[in-house]
């Protein structure tokens, strides 16, 4: 009996407690420096060339489908656009469709492939993080620049006068990532559209008629007609199409990435469509 009562005297009590507190503080402070570490260790690896790496993993292998990277509310990112990787199921389902392929008739199937915000937001996702299940990047394509630019990631550029390698750019309905300017004016770029993740380009600025029609062919266009059919010539016989409207450059906003979120060693911002393309 005496020896219980020495065990929980208030003077024991207290100091199980202090040590239950230490315990606890030596915890967090170890949690927050694990955090830390993660953190820095992303944000090192964060590169410019990473993000161009992974924009090229789905081209050519995954469809457009409209909500694919979406959760199932559509307010935020699903689980397809938070993984690390190219998911298996969007290359199964591209290899069963043919040359008439109509999204419309996949409207929903989100797991499927993916749209046009999903397909940046999951680039981004496989830039920042490292393991499935974090919060994703997916979100309005008109605004998503915005959003990023938001979160501190770069600058916004309203009605751009220049279009550089890494630019995301909003437009109305759409978002697409820049890989350069050719010597025409022309821009080579990278996105989900109908009727999927490919490589095209636009006219030159002004070189449009009044119905919008491409009138003159581009080093941009021909630039992504050469790429497609050597890395993915499957796909380029099956969808040859490989031209946007100037429009594209018209009426927009874009992200330029802060040199601190994104590092560019290899100083890709300053390279051509022509000389991004060499290297990938």
């Amino acid at each position: 009996m005496r020896f219980i009562k020495k065990i929980i005297s208030p003077c024991r009590i207290r100091v199980i407690a202090l040590v239950l507190l230490l315990l606890i503080v030596v915890f967090a402070i170890g949690c927050g420096i694990s955090s830390k570490k993660e953190q820095a260790y992303t944000q090192k690896t964060a590169t410019m060339q990473k993000m161009f790496e992974a924009a090229l993993k789905p081209v050519g292998s995954t469809m457009y489908i409209w909500g694919g990277g979406w959760s199932q509310d559509d307010a935020k990112a699903g689980k397809t656009a938070t993984q690390i990787g190219v998911d298996e199921r969007w290359k199964e389902f591209a290899d069963n469709q043919d040359a008439e392929y109509d999204f419309k008739e996949h409207m929903g199937e989100q797991e499927s492939g993916l749209d046009c915000s999903g397909y940046v937001g999951w680039v981004l996702y496989n830039v920042f993080e490292e393991t499935n299940g974090q919060e994703g990047y997916v979100s309005f394509s008109t605004g998503m620049a915005e959003t990023l630019a938001q979160k501190g990631f770069g600058k916004l550029i309203k009605n751009p006068q220049t279009f550089i390698p890494g630019d995301i750019v909003s437009m109305q309905g759409h978002v697409w990532i820049c890989l350069g300017t050719c010597e025409d004016g022309s821009v080579l770029l990278i996105h989900s559209s109908p009727p999927g993740v490919s490589i095209c380009g636009t006219d030159v600025p002004g070189a449009e008629g009044t119905d919008g029609v491409n009138q003159a062919d581009s080093m941009a266009i021909r630039l992504a007609e050469e790429y497609m059919c050597s890395h993915y010539p499957k796909w380029q016989e099956k969808y040859p199409n490989r031209a946007v409207s100037a429009a594209y450059l018209e009426n927009v906003t874009l992200l330029r990435w802060n040199s601190d979120t994104l590092k560019d060693a290899k100083k890709y911002q300053s390279l051509s469509g022509e000389q991004i393309m060499e290297l990938h």
